[in-house]
């Protein structure tokens, strides 16, 4: 016969959750007015056949460590203020470029460049996206949403505001 060990099993007693902490958030308020009043956050522009249009594409960023393998190119966003890049947000999809795996890596997550070698490369290359872009737009060989989507760039691009 099994002796019992000297533990007893506990009562479980289900108690309520503590109650969840409100976080505020700070307030953003526009420029130039007398009264405050909040800004409005933008809607991220998003295009998701734009974005997978880059797969099988030549990588545009073309940084030092560039790998080549136009297997492994996807949409690259772009990491400045300038273009809706903010805390918890990614620019607009219309400020991509096409990057090979090592470049995209290179320039979200590199410690061996500077902020400003990667602006420089970003800028040089949203130019040869803008580029390619354009010449999909009136490529007849091109799918409908291809151009369709090339131009939906081309658009948002046409009305961004000139940075200082």
């Amino acid at each position: 016969m099994l002796k019992r060990s000297g533990f007893k099993r506990l009562e479980v007693v289900h108690m309520p959750p503590p109650p969840a902490k409100r976080l505020e958030r700070p307030v953003v308020y526009a420029k130039g007015c007398d009264t405050p009043q909040p800004m409005a956050k933008p809607e991220p522009q998003r295009n998701p056949h734009l974005l997978s249009m880059a797969r099988g594409r030549p990588c545009l960023l073309r940084t030092r460590v560039c790998n080549y393998d136009s297997s492994t190119t996807v949409a690259a966003h772009s990491n400045l203020l300038a273009h809706g890049k903010g805390r918890g947000r990614k620019a607009d999809d219309c400020y991509t470029v096409w990057s090979c795996a090592r470049c995209h890596t290179w320039l979200d997550s590199s410690y061996d460049a500077e902020f400003s070698e990667k602006e420089e490369a970003f800028m040089r290359a949203l130019v040869a996206q803008a580029d390619e872009w354009r010449a999909i737009a009136v490529s007849a060989a091109a799918s409908p949403k291809d151009r369709a989507a090339a131009q939906w760039a081309l658009d948002r691009l046409q009305q961004a505001p000139e940075v200082a």
